[in-house]
């Protein structure tokens, strides 16, 4: 996230007071005004001042509303807080020769919610071991439990990424959200061989359940890699949570005119939950009212 500075643009101390903000704005304003431009002048430089005179006069709106420079000043100090912590994290990283000392500070990023710094140093290291054809594997560095939590870390950081933050392009949004997919569906593998985290592993069902109704949704249909059904009854949730699953996969398919399809998932729904909730207008719609008779 980037803000404009208004304290520099006006060209003054973050401790101006209202008289020398006054002052500023005048001064920048005569300069830049466009009534106050030579018409012979090139006209990049005419359209540079009235570009300059807009933020000149944006930056005394905000800076001179004691309200709004108050919240402005907020936002600001956050954001530079936040970029000098991901300087901080990098600065280090690039001091570090051991890969085991970067997975440290990988670890270190995501338990403190640092996202986008802990996703970076991780493809990093991915990208750095590809290269050198290796595959890059945390079980080589943590022991097995602290593996398998980084990796959730790591699939909670891709999750948090697409599902919240919208500003990059939608291939890169879904793609962060299959690589979350594929890490929980890793670790639900991982839990079936050699359990260990079994605390955390309704987490793991529920994060799965977001991300497959996600993949059917009108958005997510359209550009992530179409999964099987079989992915959804192998989360082993307790029936009534897959019929809703099944019922909501097919009002979306009724949404998209798969009529076929949906009458098939819905009768899945029924087989698990003869008495399946909120299904009326589907069946009315897919002309199935008998399923609600059934016990």
């Amino acid at each position: 996230m980037q803000i404009p500075n208004y304290y520099q643009i006006l060209e003054i101390n973050r401790d101006a007071t209202t008289t020398e903000i006054k002052s500023a704005f005048r001064k920048l304003a005569k300069r830049y005004h466009p009534d106050k431009q030579d018409i012979s002048n090139n006209s990049d430089d005419v359209a540079n001042a009235e570009q300059k005179f807009k933020q000149v006069c944006n930056a005394y709106d905000v800076l001179q509303d004691e309200k709004r420079k108050a919240d402005y000043d907020r936002i600001l100090q956050n954001l530079e807080r936040q970029q000098q912590s991901y300087r901080s994290y990098y600065d280090r990283l690039n001091k570090l020769n051991q890969d085991y000392s970067k997975l440290e500070l990988l670890f270190q990023a995501l338990l403190h919610q640092n996202y986008e710094t802990g996703i970076s140093m991780y493809e990093q290291l991915c990208s750095r071991c590809e290269q050198n054809g290796k595959k890059w594997c945390i079980d080589d560095f943590f022991n097995y439990e602290d593996s398998r939590d980084c990796e959730f870390l790591i699939a909670e950081a891709y999750q948090n990424l697409a599902f919240t933050n919208r500003n990059g392009s939608d291939s890169e949004r879904h793609r962060k959200i299959e690589l979350a997919m594929q890490i929980y569906e890793s670790l639900l593998s991982a839990e079936g061989r050699r359990p260990c985290f079994k605390h955390f592993i309704k987490e793991v069902k529920d994060r799965l359940k977001k991300i497959y109704l996600y993949c059917f949704s009108v958005e997510g249909y359209q550009q992530t890699s179409q999964i099987p059904l079989s992915k959804i009854s192998a989360l082993e949730l307790p029936k009534r949570e897959t019929a809703w699953m099944y019922k909501k996969i097919a009002e979306f398919y009724v949404e998209i005119n798969l009529f076929p399809e949906a009458r098939k998932v819905l009768l899945m729904a029924f087989e698990l939950q003869p008495k399946l909730v909120g299904a009326k207008k589907i069946c009315r719609t897919l002309n199935m009212t008998n399923l609600q008779t059934m016990s």
